[in-house]
């Protein structure tokens, strides 16, 4: 029974319970009753099945996830089984198809990265699956058993990767290394003294000295190192706050970055380019600080807008 029929059935009952009333002293309702109370229960059984056929927005929500992680991790596995299994040739061998492949791969590897609170895989897991897939995948295509020539081309290439990975891991280690023994004899206690007396005590000023600090900082060192450095000093100086944290620390993050592309030795990849003689100092500089400070300050300025108009 649809609901405007179970309606029209109450209404006409209760119509004819209220004549009958009337007319006799409301003795002869009792009888009219007894047949609207099924129609209200069986409308009320609809009701109740009807919400437990419609998913929750948690379930939605979950089932979105599983999808996503399930669906990620089919493709990689896909992508290692045509590389292990050598066909379709073509996927393999031709340059736009496997170029098309990697590309897949690598956007649904950061997909999940930048889903992971949501996801809940570990973006390290998920990056050395990718990784790995997509060298297995890259490595096949050499045809390292067919000839030696394919077995040293691919011997070069892997060379090549392995020299620029260990080149940034180089790069990056002693720099963290440096940071983490500062901070552990206490050496961003002057820092923080000094941000501290600068503020007064007050939260307001610390997004905005925290994410100059960080995008200056970035420009020197890494923006990674600029990145630790200034969420130590985060952790030190709004230690309690557990929600302010969390918005000065993405800010911070997004000003750390756009501060390392203005400065050859600010980023891996500028350093790398540096190196490499892609760049040079005066241009990259003259060029990109002005939309790297755009692009640094801006998102500040509207968090710190938003934390000042909730406070």
């Amino acid at each position: 029974m649809t609901s405007s029929a179970l309606h029209a059935e109450i209404g006409a009952a209760v119509k004819s319970c209220s004549g009958e009333a009337v007319a006799e002293g409301g003795q002869a309702c009792q009888a009219d009753t007894v047949d609207v109370q099924p129609a209200v229960s069986r409308k009320s059984t609809l009701s109740s099945d009807l919400m437990r056929m419609t998913p929750s927005k948690p379930q939605v929500a979950f089932a979105a996830r599983r999808t996503l992680k399930v669906s990620g991790v089919i493709f990689m596995v896909i992508v290692v089984l045509i590389a292990l299994i050598g066909a379709p040739r073509e996927a393999i061998d031709g340059v736009t198809t496997k170029a098309n492949l990697m590309t897949a791969l690598f956007l649904i590897g950061l997909v999940l990265v930048v889903l992971e609170d949501h996801v809940g895989v570990n973006k390290s897991a998920v990056m050395l699956m990718v990784s790995a897939s997509m060298w297995t995948f890259l490595a096949v295509g050499f045809h390292p058993r067919e000839s030696h020539e394919n077995h040293e081309a691919l011997k070069e290439e892997l060379e090549h990767g392995l020299k620029d990975v260990g080149a940034i891991i180089l790069f990056l280690l002693p720099a963290m290394g440096v940071v983490e023994s500062i901070d552990h004899f206490d050496g961003f206690a002057v820092v923080t003294r000094m941000i501290l007396k600068m503020t007064g005590g007050r939260t307001d000023p610390l997004m905005p000295i925290l994410c100059l600090l960080s995008f200056f900082l970035s420009a020197v060192i890494d923006n990674l190192t600029a990145t630790i450095v200034s969420l130590k000093l985060l952790r030190h100086v709004a230690g309690s706050d557990r929600h302010l944290r969390h918005a000065i620390g993405g800010v911070v993050v997004i000003a750390a970055n756009a501060g390392g592309a203005w400065s050859p030795v600010g980023d891996v990849t500028t350093t790398m380019l540096w190196l490499s003689d892609k760049i040079s100092v005066g241009n990259t500089i003259i060029w990109l600080f002005f939309p790297s400070f755009v692009a640094g300050v801006f998102p500040m300025v509207g968090v710190w807008w938003e934390l000042k108009r909730h406070n």
